[in-house]
């Protein structure tokens, strides 16, 4: 997940008052207001120890000023800010919302907390509402580069790849160096099949951050759709070489092998990726179906077998492993696993079964 911004709003902390002895000819002071006035200055000493806790990262302390704040001054709509942010970072994502909507309605132009709104939704995937906050704080005069960043990420998870790839590219036009709005407009590109574009955002992204993996790897991906099997290997291999427990690359570029009919390399790939990472169903599914092509059989209905231990609905386990069934002679085991993916909505397991 992408780091958060916290953006800590500081109110300069008033000086202490110091009342000069009253004439006794002077009428006695309203007593209610200096309580007011009193009551306000003490809420931002409570609030301007909370800004500082959280700069030091004290968040259970600083959390504790600010409620401090907010019960000396119920309408502090910055203080309602900050704890949101508080809140934000300890994972209570309801309470960060409750306080961004208490500071919106306190002051409905305060930008930056239609953002901080819109980015605990789109930790909580509530990806249309959060496009929803990052417009209204761009509306209202937040224009920071991770506006756009965040609302065209939500946009790529609503499928919206377009409205995305407009988005990021707002984002690296304030901020040149966004490695992380390159990579993901370099996704948003390959789901519109714009393939020259997205690889020229990966390779921009690798660029500027020589170490991002997931860049290497998106890359490959992408040079595998085209037909570069070899230079997709090459980049899985850099993503490896970066991270040497990247599973997902190991897994990838497995396949890669696979489609080149190297069975053998398919298999030392797969195998790497189980040792990181023991129960990845998807990697036993594919050594399935490479031990198919090697014609054993037998170790075929195992690999599939674990795959659906490790997830019982995985349809096209069950479809492969009823194939390696009918290999083996068990036309009703074959039967039995094509009826369940069927029934779990693999659709190419109705002809099997007709």
């Amino acid at each position: 997940m992408k780091k958060f911004f916290i953006l800590i709003m500081l109110v300069n902390m008033y000086p202490l008052i110091l009342f000069s002895q009253v004439d006794d000819t002077q009428a006695s002071p309203d007593t209610s207001s200096t309580l007011i006035v009193a009551e306000n200055q003490e809420a931002e000493v409570a609030y301007n120890n909370g800004t500082k806790f959280l700069s030091e990262n004290k968040l259970r302390d600083a959390l504790t000023s600010f409620d401090e704040a907010i019960k000396l001054k119920p309408d502090f709509d910055k203080a309602y800010f900050n704890r949101a942010s508080v809140r934000t970072q300890l994972g209570d994502y309801q309470g960060a919302i409750n306080d961004f909507n208490f500071a919106v309605e306190l002051n409905p132009d305060m930008a930056n907390a239609y953002y901080g709104r819109g980015y605990v939704k789109y930790l909580k995937n509530d990806f249309k509402g959060a496009v929803n906050d990052f417009k209204k704080a761009v509306l209202r005069g937040y224009n920071e580069p991770n506006a756009y960043y965040y609302r065209g990420v939500a946009k790529f998870q609503l499928k919206d790849y377009q409205g995305a790839v407009d988005d990021l590219s707002i984002a690296i036009s304030k901020k040149s160096d966004y490695v992380y709005a390159y990579n993901d407009r370099g996704s948003a590109k390959r789901k519109l099949k714009d393939y020259k574009g997205s690889i020229a955002d990966y390779n921009m992204a690798v660029k500027i951050d020589p170490t991002m993996y997931i860049a290497y790897n998106n890359l490959g991906s992408v040079k595998r759709k085209i037909k570069d099997l070899q230079g997709a290997i090459l980049d899985y291999s850099l993503a490896i070489k970066i991270k040497p427990d990247y599973y997902i690359a190991y897994n990838n570029r497995a396949s890669v092998k696979y489609d080149l009919k190297d069975y053998k390399g398919a298999l030392t790939d797969y195998n790497n990726a189980l040792f990181i990472k023991e129960n990845y169903e998807f990697v036993y599914n594919n050594i399935g179906t490479v031990k198919m092509k090697l014609k054993d059989y037998k170790g075929a209905v195992e690999a599939f077998s674990k795959a659906i231990e490790i997830n019982n609905n995985y349809g096209v386990a069950y479809l492969n492993r009823g194939t390696a069934k009918e290999m083996l002679k068990d036309p009703d085991g074959a039967h039995s696993d094509w009826k369940k993916a069927a029934e779990l909505g693999i659709e190419k397991a109705n002809s099997f079964l007709e």
